[in-house]
């Protein structure tokens, strides 16, 4: 099948082509991606008769059972008429063992989501290749933005005037997925009247990296190690490196030391959390004093250590700081 162009993703989405069973999504906006993603998981659960069950695999399951994609692939759900795999592309998918699985018909469709892919990456040119599948590059840009935000205002039945839409998108990352979480907040707050205003914006709209950033911190002290490495990646595609995000962990970290220190010293958790500057945003205080109490102040001392090796090692050897912030992640959601 030929490859598709970034303008006529939007087409295909709607209509997919009938003969196509496979499908991979690639580009910089993991957000973008994702979106796209669970609109072609639709799109091909419409074409069954019947019950249609999704699957979601990403390198973890890979690295539990290799055969993994291949089970789902061939196999019948017990529950459902059908399925649709959803697989994030990482370093344990196997593009020869891909090609071999992808020359035989199978009734369940695959969906790939990937990274921006070089034009000789062995997995774009798999999917550009093979009749019965295609190939989509998701690249976001100020008109796809624009277009989103129109879309959902609309629904929302509200209006926007041109010079508050230019602040509105200068506030928004470039995360679609991400960016569109914070327009139907901003619909959510605004309903009621018939307009947004600059004020609006200001009050509730903040700035995406930042919002990134808290989701990242908060998977990892958490112990979510899929959403933090989701968070991590969709981070670095929007521009914001591992360094930067490191950081910001250790920044998190060093707080949660304090507030826990705080209390094992006779103090108040509350009080302690109350006087930082800055203070965890209020809607983000309870899960902190949760995550505070999980952890504890001598486990808390431990890890910071840990956090601060990585980042001295990410910059001594920068070609190798996605893996140093990888294990990390690992190393922390498995100790909550």
């Amino acid at each position: 099948m030929v490859a598709y162009k970034a303008s006529a993703v939007a087409r295909f989405l709607k209509s997919p082509d009938p003969d196509c069973s496979a499908v991979l999504v690639y580009g910089p906006d993991a957000g973008l991606v994702s979106e796209r993603g669970a609109a072609l998981a639709t799109a091909f659960a419409k074409r069954q008769e019947g019950e249609v069950e999704i699957v979601r695999l990403d390198d973890r399951d890979f690295a539990e059972e290799p055969a993994r994609l291949d089970l789902e692939l061939r196999t019948r759900p017990m529950f459902a008429d059908a399925k649709v795999v959803r697989a994030t592309a990482g370093n344990r998918l196997d593009v020869p063992s891909l090609k071999a699985l992808l020359a035989e018909p199978s009734d369940n469709a695959l969906i790939i989501e990937a990274g921006n892919l070089r034009p000789d990456s062995g997995l774009r040119k798999l999917f550009e290749k093979l009749a019965s599948a295609a190939a989509l590059p998701c690249y976001s840009d100020d008109r796809s933005l624009a277009a989103m935000v129109d879309a959902e205002l609309s629904e929302a039945g509200l209006r926007i005037d041109s010079e508050t839409k230019t602040y509105l998108m200068g506030r928004l990352g470039a995360d679609q997925a991400l960016s569109r979480s914070e327009v139907v907040k901003l619909a959510l707050y605004a309903r009621g009247g018939d307009s947004i205003s600059h004020e609006d914006v200001e009050a509730i709209v903040g700035d995406a990296s930042e919002i990134a950033l808290e989701s990242f911190v908060y998977a990892t002290s958490g112990g979510d190690s899929r959403q933090a490495l989701r968070e991590l990646r969709r981070l670095a595609a929007a521009g914001t490196g591992h360094a930067s995000a490191l950081l910001a962990l250790a920044r998190h970290f060093k707080q949660l030391h304090r507030a826990a220190a705080t209390q094992a010293s006779g103090g108040s958790l509350e009080g302690a959390v109350k006087s930082m500057r800055p203070r965890p945003h209020f809607k983000r205080e309870p899960i902190f004093l949760a995550h505070c109490r999980r952890w504890g102040a001598g486990r808390l001392a431990d890890t910071l250590p840990l956090i601060q090796e990585t980042i001295r090692r990410s910059r001594r050897s920068p070609d190798l700081e996605n893996a140093f912030a990888e294990r990390l992640l690992m190393t922390l959601t498995s100790r909550v």
